[in-house]
């Protein structure tokens, strides 16, 4: 991951617990990480990875698709003449909050036309994206950052002590690796950070677009949208893109395909 996409840096917690995500449900996954380090066999060290990745992805993207419900929801009561009662009104302005939309209310006035902007951001990213990215940046889970910090997507911090020190940086350089309580809370984070930040627009503009258009929600096609989380751009996307590929990594799509 480049500078641009690290900007964001580790938000606070209490804003991953805003937006309603399964925090505690995910921690007893903790004790339950392989030693991905142990199993030689290549074969073997994958399905291990994608069997153990795979349901916490799942569990986070069905969170986010209850968000993406209620926001819908909200939306066709509104298009109906219907008035959003107080605590859907306070339900919507966390949502608003944790997805960082909350400057647009400032010059926006218009509630049905934040929804809008709302649902470009609450919506899944593909368990073959996750997957391929949570695999390339952590080494199939042998990376220290990913055995020690539960971080599994190189995703960077800036505050003092905030992580881990990288040992390979740059003198100057401020920024640590982030590390979570657990597996659960950075793939939390990691994708709240492709669904808010404004280095991965074009991932979110492309995810939209397949929705009006009724096509699935695919990996491959939306890893186009990473150019900014490595350095290494291009040669970046088509790397993961290969994996997704190689790895037939989008039949963990089908599941996670609406609304």
């Amino acid at each position: 991951m480049n500078l641009n996409q690290r900007e964001l840096a580790i938000l606070p917690i209490a804003i991953l617990l805003i937006g309603g995500f399964l925090w505690l449900e995910l921690k007893w996954r903790t004790s339950s990480v392989p030693d991905f380090s142990a199993i030689e066999n290549v074969k073997e060290k994958k399905e291990t990875f994608f069997s153990f990745m795979q349901p916490i992805i799942y569990e986070v993207n069905d969170e986010i698709l209850r968000q993406r419900r209620d926001i819908l929801g909200y939306q066709q009561k509104m298009a109906a003449g219907g008035k959003l009662s107080g605590r859907e009104e306070k339900h919507l302005d966390k949502l608003i909050k944790t997805y960082r939309l909350t400057a647009i209310l400032k010059t926006e006035n218009d509630r049905a036309a934040v929804i809008q902007k709302l649902l470009q951001r609450v919506d899944i990213i593909p368990p073959s994206l996750a997957l391929a990215q949570s695999a390339n940046e952590s080494a199939w889970g042998t990376a220290r950052f990913a055995r020690q910090g539960n971080n599994y997507f190189g995703l960077w911090c800036w505050s003092l002590n905030c992580g881990m020190l990288p040992t390979d940086r740059d003198v100057g350089a401020k920024h640590e690796v982030a590390a979570f309580e657990t597996v659960g809370a950075g793939v939390v984070y990691y994708m709240k950070t492709l669904n808010s930040h404004p280095a991965y627009q074009a991932l979110r503009d492309k995810r939209y677009e397949l929705r009006a258009a009724g096509e699935p929600l695919s990996g491959a096609q939306l890893a186009q949208g990473l150019i900014d989380y490595s350095e290494r751009r291009e040669a970046y996307v088509e790397e993961i893109r290969a994996m997704i590929s190689y790895n037939k990594l989008e039949r963990f799509d089908r599941k996670l395909q609406s609304p």
